[in-house]
C-alpha cells in the first residue's frame, strides 16, 4: 500500500510542478525586466534562461521582443542550431515556446532566410526540429 501511495504522489508530483509554473503571474518588476533583455537575447542559452525566468510575462511588447530574438537566432546564427536542438530536447515546453515565437510579427524575408536554414542547412540530429522549425516559418 505504502509502494502504490508513493508511486501516485511521484506520477503526480511533476505535474502539480508544470502546473504551478504555468499559472505564475507576472509581477510589474518581472515585466519590466522581461521587456528590457526580451530582444536583446544572443544565444539560446540567455534565451532558455529568460524564458525560465519570464514566461508567466510572454505577452504583447514582450513577446515581440522574443520574437525578435528567437528569429534572429535561427536565420542569421544557425550555426547555434544544435543548442537549441539540445534545449529543445531537455525542455518541450521551451522548443513549443521558440516556435510560438516564428510568427506574423517577423519580418517576411527573416522568415524566408530561417526555411532556407532549415531545409538546406539542418544537422542530422536535428531534423524533427528543422521540419517545426520550416512548418512554422513558412506559415507565418
Amino acid at each position: 500500500m505504502r509502494l502504490t501511495s508513493f508511486l501516485i504522489i511521484l506520477f503526480l508530483m511533476p505535474s502539480a510542478v508544470a502546473d504551478d509554473a504555468a499559472t505564475r503571474k507576472c509581477t510589474q518588476a518581472e515585466a519590466t525586466q522581461a521587456e528590457k533583455e526580451a530582444n536583446s537575447l544572443r544565444d539560446w542559452d540567455q534565451v532558455y534562461r529568460s524564458y525560465k525566468k519570464f514566461s508567466q510575462c510572454d505577452d504583447g511588447a514582450i513577446a515581440e521582443g522574443y520574437s525578435d530574438s528567437v528569429t534572429k537566432l535561427l536565420a542569421d546564427d544557425w550555426k547555434s542550431f544544435n543548442r537549441f536542438v539540445a534545449l529543445a530536447n531537455r525542455n518541450g515546453d521551451f522548443r513549443d515556446f521558440v516556435l510560438k515565437h516564428i510568427d506574423e510579427s517577423v519580418p517576411a524575408d527573416r522568415l524566408a532566410k530561417i526555411v532556407s536554414n532549415a531545409r538546406s542547412e539542418c544537422p542530422g540530429g536535428g531534423r524533427p526540429l528543422c521540419a517545426l522549425v520550416a512548418k512554422a516559418a513558412g506559415k507565418s
